[in-house]
């Protein structure tokens, strides 16, 4: 059951039971709960109780009223939730509602509504740093005079606490310094403080008083605060004016702060504190427990929880959000590559790419020029990830537009050295590997930079790699290092196989490498088939070897075999 108490003090107290599922308030005799006062309409407001609310299942709507139904200051709009402890009022008539026995529940003053934190200001740094906080509770000698909410209302504001804190915690701060003043009805300010990212530095975060006419600039003492993070232990004072751990701190005893509590808000291993809870008390009458700093601490710890899952989940929003970008920019990558295979008369191809992240470091193209010849190219750039990635594609233009510059094809590979040995790269280096087939003579001419040499591959079961005296330096070391030329005649059934070092580097469980020996072991007893269908065994057994271990290396590959 339900009941509204009267809350104004200049006359007799009364008690209105609401045993109805639903209660008419208005100056109409006919309404469940009769008001005597001009301002009050006819029928003024209605509550409304539901059992199946998973809440506490009471509400509030006005009825259209002349002068309006208010919850706390607010005036109702709409059907409203009433909690324990809420101030209704219908023009000067204002009640506290409450669930329980009205005959023996003491009702909490509510709370003003949230200052402007402006108000608020702080003490400097230069204030005293004698006191020590201890990680035991001090109590004063004097016997305090309690005031104590009830267990009901202890239970409905922890019970809307845990509610609340499932949403964004920042917006749910000032409802909960509003329930701390409903749980200790001994506490005229409530103050929330987190640790700032940026500034490491606890900021006010939440601030409320109990009185709404009280419109003092309460000030917080940085120092209690501070060495409440730094002590990582909640405290209790009952008598802050006889306490020597703050007889020198002004804005307590300035401020007539008669009973203070603070406690740190900890992360989930109780090794770094992220904020502060305090409440205080301006009455020498009013002074905190042991058993309402227990309940202090509870909060902390309820407002902890809510605060790294917030962070967790505000972490979890940008992850998405930059897998997503990372995924984009993969599909944006692979668009550099070539589209589709060579088709030229007599020759196969075969080809593979897979970062060992979204994004790669590896290179490779076809191009075809006009006199019929095709370029075919494999690069790559030291390190992996998004710098890798960018200067792949620097690479692929400068490839290109080297070809149109440059006459010779040497001069082409010296050009790209010179454009990659300049310092805005950050010393990374690349590897490339510059081939050119002639489809009418079937002769290959290579350049090699630093690359694995290319391995050629003969029907009878040999493989040779080619080329390894005249391979120069990575692209990016020197700038005038020379590419000398190298070149032969494919034959019918030959394959030249060109690879990355992501192929060699291929790791197993037992963290041991598939070696460029066993690429050579693999090719020399690979059977005779077209180039397709040999490049997916070498990829098959590469693969095959990893097994599950996570791939360490960008992996590339190009095979140019002459089928027929």
């Amino acid at each position: 059951m339900a009941f509204l108490r009267s809350r104004n003090h200049d006359t007799k107290q009364e008690i209105f039971k609401i045993s109805a599922n639903s209660v008419v308030i208005g100056r109409n005799k006919e309404c469940n709960i009769t008001l005597e006062h001009n301002g009050v309409s006819r029928e003024h407001a209605k509550i409304t109780f539901d059992a199946s609310d998973a809440n506490n299942g009471y509400t509030l709507e006005d009825l259209k009223s002349r002068n309006g139904t208010f919850v706390n200051g607010v005036q109702v709009t709409e059907k409203t939730l009433l909690h324990e402890g809420d101030v209704i009022r219908f023009c000067e008539a204002e009640f506290v509602f409450s669930v329980g026995d009205p005959d023996k529940s003491i009702l909490a003053e509510p709370a003003a509504p949230v200052a402007n934190l402006d108000m608020v200001k702080e003490m400097g740094d230069d204030e005293s740093n004698t006191f020590e906080i201890k990680s035991k509770i001090q109590l004063s000698d004097k016997k305090p005079v309690l005031t104590s909410a009830n267990a009901s209302i202890k239970l409905q504001a922890m019970i809307d606490i845990g509610r609340n804190l499932g949403a964004d915690v920042h917006h749910v701060l000032p409802q909960l310094v509003n329930n701390l003043l409903k749980i200790f009805l001994q506490a005229d300010c409530a103050y929330i403080l987190l640790n700032d990212d940026q500034t490491g530095r606890l900021e006010l975060k939440a601030f409320q008083y109990r009185d709404p006419e009280n419109q003092e600039s309460f000030r917080i003492s940085r120092t209690i605060l501070e060495k409440v993070a730094t002590s990582k232990a909640a405290i209790l004072s009952d008598d802050v004016a006889n306490d020597s751990r703050f007889d020198i701190s002004d804005s307590i005893v300035n401020y007539n702060i008669s009973s203070i509590m603070a406690a740190p808000i900890m992360d989930y291993d109780n090794s770094e504190v992220l904020g502060v809870v305090q409440v205080d008390s301006r009455s020498s009458r009013s002074r905190f427990t042991y058993e309402d700093l227990d309940l202090l601490v509870s909060v902390a710890y309820q407002v902890a929880v809510s605060y790294q899952n917030a962070k967790l989940h505000e972490i979890a929003i940008n992850e998405r959000i930059l897998e997503r970008e990372m995924n984009i920019a993969n599909t944006v990558q692979r668009g550099l590559l070539p589209l589709s295979r060579p088709e030229i008369e007599h020759y196969g191809f075969f080809d593979f790419y897979q970062p060992a992240k979204y994004l790669g470091g590896d290179y490779y193209d076809y191009i075809l020029l006009p006199d019929g010849r095709l370029v075919f190219a494999l690069g790559d750039v030291s390190g992996k990830g998004a710098a890798a990635s960018l200067l792949m594609a620097k690479l692929s233009a400068e490839v290109r537009s080297g070809l149109i510059i440059e006459k010779k094809f040497e001069d082409t590979v010296k050009r790209l050295n010179r454009v990659f040995s300049e310092p805005r790269w950050d010393n990374r280096f690349i590897t490339f590997f510059f081939g050119v087939l002639d489809p009418k003579t079937d002769e290959i001419e290579f350049h090699n930079a630093g690359h694995i040499p290319p391995i050629l591959v003969s029907p009878d079961g040999t493989a040779e790699m080619l080329g390894e005296s005249i391979i120069g330096l990575p692209l990016g070391i020197m700038d005038d290092t020379e590419y000398p030329e190298s070149s032969f005649t494919i034959k019918t059934g030959q394959k030249l196989v060109i690879i990355s070092d992501g192929i060699t580097d291929a790791m197993n469980a037992q963290e041991q490498y598939f070696t460029l020996e066993g690429v050579l072991n693999f090719l020399r007893k690979a059977p005779n088939v077209n180039t397709d269908e040999f490049g997916k065994n070498l990829m098959t057994a590469v693969h095959s070897f990893s097994g599950r271990t996570p791939q360490t290396d960008d992996q590339s590959v190009i095979i140019v075999g002459k089928d027929t």
